[in-house]
């Protein structure tokens, strides 16, 4: 496969949408904040690895193939979604708003950290992220961006970064996914992102 498998705002119909999507104003839970709890559990995958906290478990909506799972291994899409999790809940810990915003691109959201954070400092980050090659790696780069964002309240579409985490496995997709963080981060007008 070289391209990894289509990514929608929902898992599928008849299933429940991604954890965060939930949160969305117009949904089930709309205008509520993640609880506390969730976000604990969701944290743990900050350091453990897809499929061994099991208190992350009812969190996941990537469906898994049979034969993987009698098989104890974890495909690459359920590591993007549990990475996603963990980074959603890095982010959302202790906000007073929703940091999952439809349509804020990790480009985009980064370039806000240039009014509190260096500009060298910054770049350095976002360079080092579009340089990984494994999914680790860029998970690892991405921990330090999120955590900026965090600082300044700045939101992040988590539908989208799913997507870009699920591609990074696929040299032709990842190459897709750089240059939309680039002309994103690299933006001529300096339109709020929020």
């Amino acid at each position: 496969m070289t391209t990894p498998p289509p990514l929608s705002g929902s898992p599928g119909r008849e299933e429940a949408p991604w954890y965060w999507v939930q949160f969305e104003p117009g949904r089930r839970k709309g205008n509520a904040m993640p609880p506390g709890g969730d976000l604990a559990a969701l944290i743990l995958g900050l350091t453990v690895s897809a499929g061994n906290v099991p208190q992350m478990w009812p969190f996941y909506r990537t469906r898994v193939d049979d034969a993987l799972a009698s098989r104890g291994q974890v495909p690459d899409h359920l590591v993007a979604e549990h990475m996603a999790l963990a980074l959603f809940a890095s982010h959302q810990q202790g906000q007073a708003q929703l940091m999952h915003r439809p349509g804020v691109r990790l480009g985009a959201a980064t370039r806000a950290l240039h009014d509190r954070f260096s500009l060298e400092g910054v770049e350095g980050r976002m360079a080092a992220a579009a340089q990984a090659r494994s999914l680790n790696a860029v998970f690892n780069h991405l921990r330090g961006l999120v955590s900026q964002l965090a600082v300044i309240g700045q939101p992040l579409d988590y539908t989208r970064l799913l997507a870009d985490l699920r591609s990074w496995p696929f040299p032709e997709s990842r190459s897709r996914t750089l240059r939309t963080w680039g002309s994103d981060y690299h933006a001529w007008t300096r339109t709020p992102v929020s």
